[in-house]
């Protein structure tokens, strides 16, 4: 399917969508950049079915322990191990009621990163 991305390239997809997760002031134009050349619709299935469920917790804790940068070893294990359970009915359940957690609380975030996207993109070009 033409709308995938690589396996072999999804630790550095899930990295620099994990940047979009951290307590502090984020650029979303730089981090935009890192993943501007794959689909937007695959990009955007990595981050509420892959990285929110590890990386989104942090910013919606009052106190989020991650503000600068997550660690590319945590992040690549945990999403993983996610990954290794998606064969349990009782998990897929767990997981897509998640998803739909993820997409309603922090659709504001993925709509600044496509259209930081879209600035990659179409440089000058107001959306």
């Amino acid at each position: 399917m033409g709308n995938q991305i690589a396996e072999k390239e999804k630790d550095y997809v899930w990295l620099a969508l994990a940047e979009f997760f951290v307590d502090n002031e984020i650029d979303y134009d730089r981090h935009a950049a890192k993943v501007s050349a794959y689909p937007i619709q695959a990009l955007k299935e990595i981050f509420f079915r892959e990285v929110a469920p590890v990386c989104g917790p942090n910013m919606l804790t009052p106190m989020p322990p991650v503000w600068l940068s997550f660690d590319a070893e945590w992040v690549v294990s945990e999403i993983r191990n996610l990954q290794m359970h998606r064969e349990s009915a009782l998990y897929k359940v767990g997981h897509e009621l998640k998803v739909l957690y993820y997409r309603a609380t922090l659709r504001h975030v993925w709509s600044n990163v496509e259209q930081a996207i879209k600035r990659q993109r179409h440089p000058g070009k107001e959306d």
